[in-house]
C-alpha cells in the first residue's frame, strides 16, 4: 500500500474516531463475571493502584482533569508516539507511557465503547492509546479502547491518546 493511500486511510480513520471519541457509558455484558473493583484496585482520587500488577495509573487520560467530585473532565490530548514517549508530569518524573502488556492489563473484556472499568477510569474515550512498545522503526503498538484490542500497524506520527503509569504505589 502506498504511503499516500495509508495517509489518506489514517486521516479518514482518525476523523471518524474523533466523531465518536466523546465520553459515553460503556456497554458491559452483565453475564460475564469480573472480580470486584475493591479486590484489585485501590482508588486514590486522581490515581489508582493495581494490586495485581504493582502499577499506579492516572485515572484520567492525559489532557483531562480530575475533579474532586470523582470524575475526569475535558478532552484527552492526542499526540504522536515520540511526544508521548518523553512526556512527564511536572515534578513527577516516574510517570511514563505504559508498555503493551501493562496497558492491556486494564482492559475490561466484558465492556466495549470503552473497554475499561469506568468506575476506576471514568470518562475514558473509546479511542486508541499509545503504548511504549514499538512494532518496527516507524510503528508502535496501541490499545483501541473501543474494543480493547491491541494493534501494531499505526505509524508513530499518528496522534493518539495517552494514559500514564508508574511502578509501585
Amino acid at each position: 500500500m502506498s504511503c499516500r493511500v495509508r495517509s489518506v486511510l489514517g486521516a479518514v480513520l482518525i476523523s471518524g474516531l474523533a466523531a465518536t471519541s466523546g465520553p459515553a457509558r460503556a456497554e458491559c455484558d452483565p453475564a460475564r463475571q469480573t472480580e470486584p473493583v475493591a479486590s484489585r484496585f485501590e482508588l486514590h482520587s486522581d490515581t489508582v493502584y493495581d494490586k495485581h500488577t504493582d502499577l499506579t495509573w492516572m485515572r484520567c487520560s492525559y489532557g483531562q482533569q480530575w475533579s474532586d467530585q470523582g470524575g475526569c473532565s475535558g478532552s484527552a490530548e492526542l499526540m504522536n508516539w515520540d511526544s508521548a514517549m518523553v512526556l512527564h508530569l511536572a515534578g513527577r518524573t516516574a510517570w511514563r507511557l505504559p508498555d503493551r502488556d501493562e496497558l492491556q492489563s486494564i482492559v475490561d473484556h466484558r465492556c466495549k465503547r470503552p473497554a475499561i472499568d469506568e468506575a476506576v477510569f471514568p470518562a475514558t474515550p473509546s479511542i486508541q492509546y499509545w503504548t511504549s512498545t514499538p512494532s518496527g522503526p516507524a510503528y508502535a503498538w496501541i490499545i483501541y479502547f473501543r474494543t480493547g484490542m491491541p494493534t501494531w500497524t499505526f505509524p508513530k506520527s499518528t496522534p493518539f491518546a495517552v494514559r500514564l503509569v508508574h511502578e509501585g504505589r
